[in-house]
C-alpha cells in the first residue's frame, strides 16, 4: 500500500474492463479518486461502477471515444469541473489487431488501429501535460508488442512503437515540473482483449514460454502502475516497464 496515494485524482481511459478496470480496482484500494473513461460498453462500465461502489472511493464513469481529439478536451474538463486538478492520467484505450498478416491489412484497419493507438494516446498525453499537476504522473499502458516482431502484428506493434516515442519526448519537456512519464509495457494478460478470444492451445503456449508458468494477470498490472505512481517510482522517468512475467510473448 501507498498511503501518499489516498485522496489522489487519476484519470485512466479505456478503464471499464480488461487492463484498464484492474488498474482502476488497485487505484481504488489505495484510496484514490477516479476518473474512469469507457468508450461504449455500457454493460462494463456498469459493471465497473458497481465495483467502485463496493470500494467506497469516489469515482465518476465518463464515456468518450478517445479515438477523437475534442472528445479527449472534453474528457479533462469534465474532470476538472468534477474535481478541480488531476494528479495521474493512465493512457490506457487502445484496440488491438495481431493476427493479420501484412498483406491483408486494409486502409480501414490501419485507420482504426492508428485513430485510438496514436491519434489519441497522443493527445490524451498531450491534454495529461497541460493539466497534471506538478509533482504528478503520466503512465502510458503500452505492449511487449512495441520490442518484438511477432507476425501478423505490424500495424498494432508500429502503433505501440509510436506511443513509446511520446514518452521518451514527453518525459523530458515535463522533467521540470517533476511529472513523471512512463509506460507499462504488458505481456499476454488474462482476460484482457484479444487474448480472451483465442484458443486454448495458444494461451498454453504463452503459459510455457513465462518461466512462472501462467498467464499475466490484471492484478499484475495493476499493481506495476500503482508503484509507478507513488513516491518510491519517483526518480523512474522516460523508462518503459516491461511487465510480461519473463515469456517471450
Amino acid at each position: 500500500m501507498y498511503p501518499e496515494l489516498k485522496g489522489k485524482v487519476a484519470l485512466i481511459t479505456g478503464a471499464s474492463k480488461g487492463i484498464g478496470r484492474g488498474i482502476a480496482e488497485k487505484l481504488a484500494l489505495e484510496g484514490m479518486q477516479l476518473i474512469l473513461n469507457y468508450s461504449s460498453d455500457e454493460t462494463a462500465a456498469r459493471e465497473t461502477a458497481d465495483l467502485m461502489e463496493g470500494y467506497g472511493v469516489s469515482y465518476q464513469m465518463i464515456k468518450a471515444d478517445v479515438s477523437k481529439p475534442e472528445a479527449i478536451t472534453d474528457l479533462f474538463q469534465q474532470a476538472l469541473a468534477l474535481y478541480g486538478y488531476i494528479d495521474i492520467v493512465i493512457a490506457n484505450a487502445g484496440i488491438e489487431l495481431v493476427d493479420k498478416p501484412f498483406i491483408e491489412y486494409t486502409v480501414q484497419d490501419f485507420d482504426k488501429v492508428f485513430d485510438l493507438n496514436v491519434k489519441g494516446t497522443f493527445f490524451v498525453m498531450q491534454e495529461a501535460a497541460k493539466h497534471v499537476a506538478d509533482g504528478g504522473r503520466i503512465i502510458l499502458i503500452s505492449s511487449t508488442q512495441s520490442l518484438n516482431a511477432e507476425t501478423g502484428a505490424a500495424v498494432y506493434a508500429a502503433s505501440k512503437t509510436a506511443g513509446k516515442k511520446f514518452v521518451d519526448i514527453l518525459s523530458k519537456e515535463l522533467g521540470p515540473r517533476g511529472i513523471t512519464v512512463n509506460s507499462v509495457m504488458p505481456g499476454v494478460i488474462d482476460q484482457a482483449g484479444i487474448i480472451t478470444g483465442l484458443p486454448e492451445e495458444f494461451k498454453q503456449l504463452v503459459r510455457n514460454s513465462s518461466p512462472f508458468g501462467r498467464l499475466g494477470t490484471v492484478q499484475d498490472i495493476g499493481k506495476v502502475v500503482a508503484f509507478m505512481t507513488s513516491d518510491e517510482a519517483a526518480y523512474i522517468n522516460g523508462d518503459h516497464i516491461k511487465a510480461n512475467g519473463g515469456s517471450s510473448f
